[in-house]
């Protein structure tokens, strides 16, 4: 007999066979293991958790019963006794397979203690790539300038755009207090740096805070609303401030689909040029499915749209409308190692004419990202990009 948590869609029917026999087979383990994994497919739970206590009453040793046993628990949402199981599951060291089952049931266990309950999370990140235009200028040599007509400037090479590899450090702690089963108090503050490799007078960083309040009034629908604080440099120089709310609508469609709308504005402010003060604000939705299967592949797709006014007179070029968009997925490659990717773009149309070039700015940004995690422990995951 193997050890396995997969399972059979014929076991549903078996049920409505063996039930009729519990009241004289009860007490045979190899029945009672049956009749407990037909019941818990059949959505009778309570029944199939009592088959399985009489199999483990009579051998406590049964890898198979005690890791049913758990799935059931973790099914009725006993997370308590369902996380005891699969960790005396873990400790008999089962088949490869059935350890990364386990995981998968220990990881969502703990996202339901986190969304309803009181806990710290925090990560860790380390990133190395290449940034083709690492200051973020023009790609043309030279230009006119409509004001000086029959007249061609050539840009500086240093002004031009130029190519640098980088090396990212990011991390970040988010914790929530639970005021009852559908109030609780969230916050977070995390860091980002992106450090050059030989252009580090564009080295870029940011600071960022948040904290706010979740009401949860059923399994499916999550509301939250949070005060979010960011403050940006460039080259160790603080070149933004940013002060905003979010508001955020998360519902999930079913057990393997979730669905995320959301609401944010933000007042963005430039200490050392305050004429391109703005306020931005922006709307969008995400979408995530998790596939059936070993490997726990994961997808998602979002779009969003928004705008940033200018606050200051006469600077229409310094105000933008713009829409993106995202995609990506996450597999796992075996117990300790998973690999994400993922796709970002987002267009920018600035509304008025640059004073200097008489012309609209227009900004298309795209991202490629691959990115390598390692869980140094179930709950210590690494991650290279």
């Amino acid at each position: 007999r193997s050890f396995h948590l997969s399972r059979c869609s014929n076991f549903r029917g078996h049920f409505y066979l063996l039930a009729p026999l519990e009241q004289q087979r009860a007490g045979d383990p190899d029945f009672d293991y049956l009749l407990g994994i037909a019941a818990i497919d059949a959505n009778e739970r309570t029944r199939g958790i009592f088959a399985l206590e009489r199999v483990l009453a009579v051998r406590p040793d049964h890898p198979q019963a005690r890791a049913e046993i758990a799935r059931a628990y973790f099914l009725i949402g006993e997370n308590k006794a369902a996380r005891q199981e699969f960790e005396s599951v873990k400790r008999a060291r089962p088949p490869g397979e059935v350890a990364e089952a386990v995981d998968r049931f220990l990881d969502a266990i703990e996202g339901r203690e986190r969304s309803a309950g009181s806990g710290i999370a925090g990560y860790l990140e380390a990133t190395i790539g290449v940034d083709d235009n690492v200051n973020t200028a023009t790609s043309t040599r030279s230009f006119a300038i409509p004001l000086l007509p029959g007249l061609t400037f050539n840009l500086a090479a240093a002004a031009a755009q130029q190519r640098d590899e980088f090396l990212g450090l990011a991390g970040g702690v988010f914790g929530r207090y639970a005021l009852n089963p559908a109030w609780a108090l969230i916050g977070s503050a995390s860091f980002d740096q992106k450090l050059n490799s030989s252009l580090d007078r564009f080295d870029t960083g940011s600071l960022n805070a948040g904290g706010g309040v979740s009401f949860k009034p059923g399994e499916r629908d999550e509301f939250t609303v949070a005060a979010q604080l960011q403050t940006y440099n460039v080259d160790n120089t603080r070149f933004r401030d940013a002060a905003g709310l979010v508001g955020q609508w998360r519902r999930k469609l079913t057990e393997a689909d979730q669905l995320t709308a959301y609401v944010q504005h933000t007042r963005l402010s430039y200490p050392t040029a305050s004429v391109r003060d703005a306020d931005r604000t922006v709307v969008g939705g995400a979408w995530a499915h998790t596939y059936s299967g070993a490997r726990s592949p994961v997808s998602f797709a979002g779009l969003y749209a928004g705008e940033e006014s200018e606050r200051g007179q006469n600077v229409p070029h310094f105000g933008h409308r713009l829409w993106g968009g995202r995609i990506g997925g996450q597999i796992g490659l075996s117990e300790k190692w998973t690999l994400s990717a993922g796709i970002s773009y987002e267009d920018r149309r600035y509304g008025g004419p640059d004073p200097l070039f008489l012309l609209n700015r227009h900004d298309k940004e795209s991202q490629f990202r691959v990115a390598a995690s390692y869980a140094l422990s179930r709950n210590c995951p690494f991650t290279s990009s």
